[in-house]
């Protein structure tokens, strides 16, 4: 009885170090989480994603519709908070702003306005 209870105690606590790793305290921590990562949302039939950009040498934010057309958000600005992270990156052809909260399984673009957007992991 106590192996079962302490295999389950070192079960829960590795569990909770690894939810742990996953907050956005720090820059450092939501470009880790970030790396390699794509959110697919699959009613709008986009896919976005954070990573360098070769043509701009720069890191943005990187959108792909399902025809294969890709967009390019850079200066992107990331703001962590904790439990979530906040980006808004700039058109380089027009100057538009994306904007989108990062969750750990999920991001939200248009976080606050009247039409939300929600993007999951894949």
């Amino acid at each position: 009885m106590k192996k079962i209870f302490l295999f389950c105690l070192i079960l829960s606590t590795s569990f909770y170090g690894f939810a742990q790793s996953t907050s956005f305290k720090e820059l450092t921590d939501v470009m880790t989480f970030m790396e390699g990562k794509r959110f697919y949302n699959s009613d709008q039939g986009l896919e976005i994603q954070y990573g360098y950009i070769s043509s701009y040498n720069t890191y943005g934010i990187k959108v792909k519709n399902r025809n294969g057309a890709q967009f390019y958000f850079i200066n992107v600005d990331i703001k962590p908070y904790g439990s979530f992270a906040d980006f808004v990156g700039m058109s380089p052809v027009d100057g538009a702003n994306l904007s989108f909260r990062l969750y750990r399984d999920k991001l939200i673009v248009g976080k606050g306005e009247s039409v939300e957007v929600t993007f999951y992991l894949q």
